[in-house]
C-alpha cells in the first residue's frame, strides 16, 4: 500500500495561512486551495471539483471550519478516506440555531458580505481572537477573502442537508470556547479547552500536539507500521 498523503483545507473563504503556526511534525499536508466558483454552481458539483486535486490512492483529508465539512463530504467521494476535522461540524444538527434558521429563510442572500468582512470587532468575537497580533491576522485574511466565494459558502453551511455522519472515519477536534460552533452541539474526540474558532493561531502548541495525535491513530487505520 502507498503511503499516504495529508491534504488540507482552510476555513471558509480563508488560506493556509491559518495553519503557519502548527507543527505536523513527521507529516506534511499539501494544501488544497479553494478554486473559483462558477455561477449557480451547487455544493455537491464544488465538492467533486475539489476531488480532482486528490492524486493520492491512499489520501487522508484535514478541514477546518467550513473545510471541515468539505473534507467529509469529499471523503465519500474518494472511498470513504479518514479525516480530521477541526472547530467543525458533522451533521446539521450540530449547526447553530440561528444559521439553521436564517437558512431556512433565505436570510443568507441578503447578507452584506463586504460590510460583515470589514466588521472587526464582530469578527474578533465571533472568532475568540484576544491579542493585537491575533486581531492582525484575522483582519488581514478577511480582508484577502472573496466576497463572492464567501457568500457562496456561508449559503452552502446554513442550507447543508447532511443529516447523518459520512462513513469515513473522522476524528474531531475543537475548543471549547468556540462561538460559532458551539461546543454543547458537538461530540469531539479531542478538546482543546479555551480553543476558539481561531485556535490554530492562538493555541498552536496545544493543538499541534493533538493534530499529530490524531493523524497517528488515522494512519494506522490504513497503512503499516514502517512509514510511521
Amino acid at each position: 500500500m502507498e503511503k499516504p498523503v495529508y491534504y488540507i483545507l482552510s476555513g471558509l473563504g480563508a488560506d493556509e495561512r491559518v495553519f503557519d503556526r502548527i507543527d505536523f511534525g513527521v507529516y506534511e499536508p499539501v494544501f488544497i486551495p479553494w478554486e473559483p466558483v462558477q455561477t449557480g454552481q451547487s455544493f455537491e458539483s464544488y465538492v467533486k471539483q475539489l476531488t480532482k486535486q486528490v492524486q493520492a490512492s491512499t489520501p487522508v483529508l484535514i478541514g477546518i471550519s467550513f473545510g471541515g465539512i468539505v473534507a467529509q463530504e469529499m471523503s465519500a467521494l474518494l472511498n470513504n478516506c479518514p479525516v480530521l476535522i477541526l472547530a467543525s461540524v458533522q451533521t446539521r444538527a450540530s449547526l447553530p440555531f440561528w444559521m439553521k434558521a436564517g437558512g431556512k429563510i433565505g436570510l443568507q442572500k441578503l447578507m452584506p458580505v463586504k460590510t460583515l468582512l470589514r466588521n472587526k470587532k464582530g469578527n474578533h468575537w465571533f472568532f475568540g481572537t484576544k491579542t493585537t497580533e491575533e486581531h492582525a491576522i484575522l483582519d488581514q485574511i478577511l480582508a484577502d477573502s472573496d466576497p463572492l466565494f464567501t457568500k457562496w459558502a456561508i449559503h452552502q453551511i446554513v442550507t447543508w442537508k447532511r443529516r447523518t455522519p459520512v462513513s469515513s472515519e473522522v476524528l474531531h477536534i475543537h475548543g471549547s470556547k468556540d462561538r460559532i460552533f458551539n461546543i454543547k452541539k458537538v461530540h469531539p474526540d479531542y478538546i482543546v479547552e479555551g480553543g476558539t474558532h481561531f485556535m490554530t493561531v492562538s493555541k498552536p502548541e496545544e493543538l499541534s500536539q493533538i493534530i499529530q495525535r490524531a493523524l497517528n491513530k488515522l494512519s494506522r487505520e490504513i497503512i503499516t507500521p514502517n512509514y510511521l
